[in-house]
């Protein structure tokens, strides 16, 4: 009677890659070397304006350069000089405090008026839905410089339209542009009025993906417009909300044309961004500090988008459940 006990087959070792492995895989490559030459042109780019740039960022923050002259290593001084309590950048707090009171402000006014526009826009009975459309994209195609110059003529506190229309109701001009809040508020309406097209944009198409089933047997039900926003819309509409949450935070942090050219980082600095003061390090030579500004920034934003992510992490998918 044969034995039942098979013998184990000896476990044998990976054979490490020869050079005929290698051999095969250049051939292989040069075999298809007219399909690499015709993608290259996005890697050669990709290197010289994408890699580049970042290494020698990289690279610069940790040096004293000045054009013309040697790159020197300085390790961590340049963080030292921007971080540092005593001898610190002045600026930097101030900026950042300026910067995260405007993205506390402006975030949730921005996208919750242009969801709210998006969901009168997607009204079926709404008479000219096309014509509204129109207009309110309008402000995302125009140039921000070109924004940013017409809103500082209207609010010009001497030859401004909007001081004229005030004055013609009894009241004072107001300082739009040379007050604290003033300023803030002429800020405000700016980077709305540039930024609204976009989130109509966006949220409308959200909406109009949903199912319109859902709102018939909503109403079937007995469900009010209110209920049906709560219950059906928002909850769909969730993982575009995240999206446009993360996305207008990273914009906001990088807020630099409209405000320099509304106010220029006044009144007395109280609207100057980071981005801003990144610019002014750089436009003064500082390039080392300027470059480990940027560096500074690109970490705040990150952890701002991970605390983000981290607390509205269910809203990934229409479920609420987090994707992984």
């Amino acid at each position: 009677m044969a034995s039942a006990v098979q013998t184990a087959k000896p476990i044998t070792k990976p054979k490490p890659k020869s050079g005929r492995d290698l051999g095969a895989t250049l051939h292989e490559m040069w075999k298809h070397r007219l399909d690499y030459l015709f993608i290259s042109p996005f890697y050669i780019l990709f290197a010289i304006f994408g890699i580049y740039p970042l290494a020698f960022g990289i690279a610069l923050s940790f040096s004293k350069w000045q054009p013309g002259r040697a790159m020197t290593f300085i390790g961590f001084n340049n963080y030292v000089n921007l971080l540092s309590p005593t001898t610190g950048d002045p600026i930097l707090v101030s900026a950042l405090v300026n910067t995260i009171a405007m993205l506390l402000w402006i975030l949730p006014t921005g996208l919750g008026g242009g969801l709210i526009l998006a969901v009168m826009l997607n009204a079926r009975k709404l008479v000219g839905r096309s014509f509204f459309r129109t207009v309110f994209f309008l402000p995302f195609v125009t140039s921000q410089v070109i924004v940013s110059l017409v809103f500082q003529s209207l609010l010009d506190k001497d030859y401004g339209w909007v001081n004229l229309l005030i004055g013609m109701v009894g009241l004072g001009p107001v300082p739009w542009l040379t007050e604290t809040i003033p300023a803030q508020i002429s800020i405000t309406l700016l980077l709305h009025w540039m930024g609204i097209g976009t989130n109509i944009l966006i949220f409308l198409g959200a909406l109009q993906s949903i199912d319109r089933e859902l709102y018939e047997a909503a109403e079937i039900d007995g469900a009010s417009a209110t209920q049906q926003f709560f219950r059906i819309t928002f909850p769909m509409i969730r993982p575009v909300m995240l999206f446009m949450i993360v996305t207008a935070t990273i914009g906001l942090m990088n807020l630099y044309a409209p405000v320099r050219l509304l106010t220029n980082g006044g009144p007395g600095g109280t609207t100057t961004t980071l981005f801003m003061r990144m610019i002014d390090l750089l436009t003064s030579l500082r390039y080392g500090e300027g470059a480990g500004f940027g560096f500074i920034i690109g970490m705040i934003i990150i952890l701002i988008t991970v605390v983000q992510m981290r607390f509205l992490n269910n809203w990934w998918t229409v479920e609420g459940k987090l994707k992984g």
